[in-house]
C-alpha cells in the first residue's frame, strides 16, 4: 500500500503511546484526532485500492489486455494491505485469516468474471455460489473479532458489496459503458462506507488507543 513518505501508518502506530503535554486542543501527532485521521485515511485507502484494482482487473479481463498478469498481481497485494491496517489492534492469527478470506474473495471473483466473459454459465453459477458463501464467511469472521461489527450489518454490507460489483461486471461485459461507470460509482460509495464502518468499530473497541 502507498503511504506518503515518512508518514506510514505502521510508523505512526509505533509512536502512538508517546507521552505529550498538550491540552487536547493542539495539532500534535499524539492527539486523538490525529490518530483517528490516520486510521480512517489508511482504511479508506485500502478499500479504495480494493475496488479500483478490481475494476482494472475487470477491464483487463473483459478486453483481454496484455497487462492482466501484472494487474492481477497488484490486486492480490490488497488483502495484506487491508490486514495491515488492522494489525496494530489484532494478533497475527486474526489478520492472517482476514487476508486469506479477502484473497479467496478476490480469486473467486476473478474466476467468475472470466467464466462470465467466456459464457460458461454452469461454471459461473457455481463460482457465484462460492463467492456469496465466502462473503457470508467474511461477515461471520468480522463479527467475531469486534463487538461493534454486528453480524446482520456485516452480512448486509458484504452482500451489497457483491451485488453492486455484479452489476458493474454485467454492464462492462455487455459493453454498456455508461451503466458500467455509474455502477462503479455505487461500488465506490459503498466501499467508503465499509471502510468508515470498520474504522469506527476499531475506535470504539480500542478507545484507549485514541486518547
Amino acid at each position: 500500500m502507498y503511504f506518503p513518505e515518512n508518514n506510514s501508518y505502521e510508523n505512526e502506530n509505533k509512536n502512538e503511546n508517546k507521552p505529550h503535554s498538550c491540552d487536547g486542543n493542539c495539532n500534535c501527532k499524539s492527539s486523538d484526532f490525529y490518530r483517528q485521521f490516520i486510521l480512517t485515511n489508511a482504511m479508506r485507502l485500502a478499500w479504495e485500492q480494493h475496488i479500483y484494482w478490481t475494476r482494472l482487473f475487470l477491464i483487463s479481463t473483459a478486453e483481454r489486455l496484455r497487462d492482466l498478469p501484472d494487474t492481477t498481481a497488484r490486486l492480490m497485494q490488497n488483502p495484506k494491505d487491508i490486514a495491515k491496517v488492522f494489525a496494530p489492534y489484532y494478533p497475527a492469527d486474526v489478520t492472517d485469516k482476514m487476508a486469506n478470506l479477502i484473497t479467496e474473495h478476490l480469486k473467486i471473483g476473478g474466476d467468475l468474471i472470466t467464466a462470465l466473459r467466456d459464457k460458461k454459465s454452469n461454471e459461473a453459477n457455481e463460482l457465484n455460489r462460492r463467492w456469496y458463501a465466502n462473503a457470508n464467511e467474511m461477515a461471520n469472521f468480522f463479527a467475531s473479532i469486534n463487538p461493534h461489527y454486528k453480524l446482520s450489518e456485516m452480512q448486509e454490507m458484504f452482500k451489497r458489496h457483491l451485488d453492486l460489483t455484479t452489476n458493474e461486471v454485467a454492464a462492462r461485459l455487455a459493453g454498456r459503458y455508461k451503466d458500467d461507470i455509474d455502477a462503479f460509482g455505487k461500488v465506490e460509495r459503498e466501499a467508503l462506507m465499509m471502510a468508515d464502518y470498520f474504522s469506527q468499530g476499531i475506535m470504539q473497541t480500542f478507545s484507549n488507543r485514541f486518547m
